[in-house]
């Protein structure tokens, strides 16, 4: 028997077993696409937290170079054919989610006096924009092509959404698939481009431009604003202290009244109960502490460390220290003078925060109907002071999906409405629409928290998996023709790509110093937003050590959100024709 030629059988053999398993794979594959999207799902995410150095691609870039991998790979079994209402579902609550949580400071951005910010934001997507349209014109860049370079060059992944909306309404058949493939690989290209080369920019090279020393800027700034680095929520209720001390002999509140003490520390302290004789005494303004009470008291830090310093002797004793303080936010129906503070006090209740559209309120600040306050307290009195206040802001963990759905239905009717101007039709789409009935929505429940309640989980599920669910459909439908289309823009798209991200920041950095007069921290910040480049927020932040850039990137956020977004159908509608 020749050993030689049953090796070749053999080999020849398990080769066409291998190669049937992977026809009989791919078919299946292709045949049921879900499975497929969530592959691309695991996979992008897990691509996404890959670091080099500092830099990650994101779950985003990792979902959409996954989807275009596998349709390429299975590209002899057929291609990908997935109903395209799935996309815009999902798409639709992505994009209405960042009009919900945006909403709120865009609408407070336009009564403040950050104007200036405002008014460079807008000047930054004008001129993103012009370029834009000046190069796309240039060198013939077609529909596709530019959504995905717009969305790349510009980190605003919301615009494929809103690109892909407006060719589906003016393109159809092989054209429609050729733009969206282009425009998955356009995106792809400039990405990563659009990230770094605005962090680089910002952190490093915009304040150059116009002779200014950040570090110097930052200093004076935070100087000038008295501006005072943002807590976390936990930081806030750590900085609450209650502690109960014993009056010894000599000590030198002893005879004074609760009422001339808490004003002694301008209410920042409360004195919460007293203990005389293992009872508890009944407590009002008038009422004296004598030697021997044991007192229990609730505060911010430094005024309880003010008052251990005047002769008080700490004690753990259990029932001096069983109290039920709870943390409550809520919001205010009414106007108050600041003697609400006082009344607060009386009942042992600590306010630790005052906010006014997200910004916090200052002291002599009087309060306004629909700010927030975040009390610390006894729970029955915290109970009693809510009914006269208002009503407990709700941060429950229950979706009010009619609220949302509501939103959603009104934000796509929004966005079917078209008109033309000059044979272009112009028209927000399913993703512009949801995105303004988002803004609509989102700045209602602020204003009536309890209303519409869209957790902060369900938020982050809805932007994430919203749009990357959207963006892996775009993979696999796209990756068929992805080699062709590389081919036909590879280095023409990257270098256009790169003018469009760093043309409109280098005119937005002269535009914010010379005509608006800001200052460089303002500029940086206001310019992170307006290009919705977190990256380049955290780059700032960390190269200088302060967090007072996000005061300007708030609005500049908001702003460009919804700026950067509605250029992508006007953008296409324009490259169409």
């Amino acid at each position: 028997m020749n050993i030689g030629l049953i090796s070749h059988e053999v080999l020849e053999t398990s080769q066409r077993i291998t190669v049937t398993a992977f026809s009989d794979i791919a078919h299946y594959l292709i045949a049921n696409p879900v499975i497929s999207i969530f592959i691309c799902l695991a996979l992008g995410y897990f691509i996404g937290k890959v670091k080099i150095k500092s830099f990650t691609v994101g779950a985003t870039v990792g979902t959409l170079l996954v989807g275009l991998l596998i349709s390429l790979i299975l590209k002899g079994a057929g291609t990908y054919e997935i109903d395209g209402t799935v996309k815009t579902i999902f798409f639709s609550l992505f994009i209405f989610t960042i009009g919900y949580e945006v909403g709120p400071s865009f609408f407070a951005s336009l009564k403040k006096s950050g104007l200036k910010i405002i008014v460079l934001s807008i000047f930054f997507a004008v001129v993103a924009f012009a370029v834009s349209i000046v190069l796309f014109k240039t060198f013939d860049i077609g529909a596709g092509e530019a959504g995905g370079i717009l969305a790349g060059s510009l980190t605003q992944s919301a615009i494929l959404g809103t690109a892909d909306s407006t060719m589906k309404g003016m393109l159809s058949g092989t054209a429609l698939k050729t733009a969206e493939s282009q425009m998955a690989v356009a995106y792809a290209l400039t990405y990563v481009f659009g990230t770094i080369g605005v962090v680089v920019f910002l952190r490093n090279g915009a304040s150059k431009l116009i002779g200014a020393n950040l570090t110097d800027t930052v200093k004076k700034k935070i100087e000038q604003t008295n501006f005072h680095e943002s807590s976390s929520e936990n930081t806030v209720v750590g900085n609450i202290k209650a502690r109960a001390f014993c009056l010894e002999k000599g000590a030198e509140l002893i005879g004074k009244t609760i009422g001339s003490i808490e004003e002694q520390y301008d209410d920042s302290l409360t004195i919460i109960q007293i203990l005389r004789d293992g009872k508890q005494v009944n407590l009002a303004p008038d009422v004296q502490l004598l030697e021997k009470d044991t007192v229990m008291i609730i505060g911010l830090l430094d005024a309880v460390l003010n008052f251990e310093a005047s002769g008080m002797e700490e004690t753990n004793d259990s029932e001096a220290l069983r109290l039920n303080v709870v943390k409550q936010e809520i919001v205010l129906t009414d106007n108050f003078s600041l003697d609400v503070i006082k009344n607060l006090s009386e009942n042992g209740i600590v306010i630790s925060e005052r906010m006014r559209d997200n910004d916090i309120l200052p002291e002599e600040e009087e309060l306004k109907a629909l700010d927030h306050l975040i009390l610390v307290g006894p729970k029955a009195a915290i109970s009693k002071a809510v009914k006269k206040l208002g009503y407990v802001k709700d941060t429950g963990t229950e979706t009010d999906i009619s609220f949302i759905s509501i939103g959603l239905v009104v934000g796509l009717l929004i966005g079917a409405i078209s008109f033309v101007v000059s044979k272009i039709p112009i028209t927000l789409g399913s993703g512009g629409g949801a995105l303004i009935g988002g803004l609509l929505f989102g700045y209602y429940q602020d204003r009536h928290s309890n209303y519409g309640l869209m957790p902060k989980a369900t938020r982050w599920f809805c932007k994430s998996v919203g749009l990357n669910l959207f963006i892996a459909i775009v993979g696999l439908t796209s990756g068929a023709s992805f080699i062709s289309a590389f081919q036909s823009m590879g280095l023409k798209v990257l270098l256009i790509g790169i003018l469009v991200t760093i043309l409109p920041h280098i005119a937005s950095v002269y535009f914010g110093r010379f005509v608006l007069k800001l200052d460089a921290v303002d500029i940086i910040g206001a310019q992170c937003g307006a290009g919705t480049c977190t990256a380049a927020l955290n780059g700032v932040v960390e190269e200088y050590d302060s967090s007072i850039f996000a005061i300007a990137y708030t609005p500049g956020y908001a702003m460009g959100n919804i700026l950067l977004t509605v250029l992508g159908p006007l953008v296409v509608a324009i490259c169409i024709h």
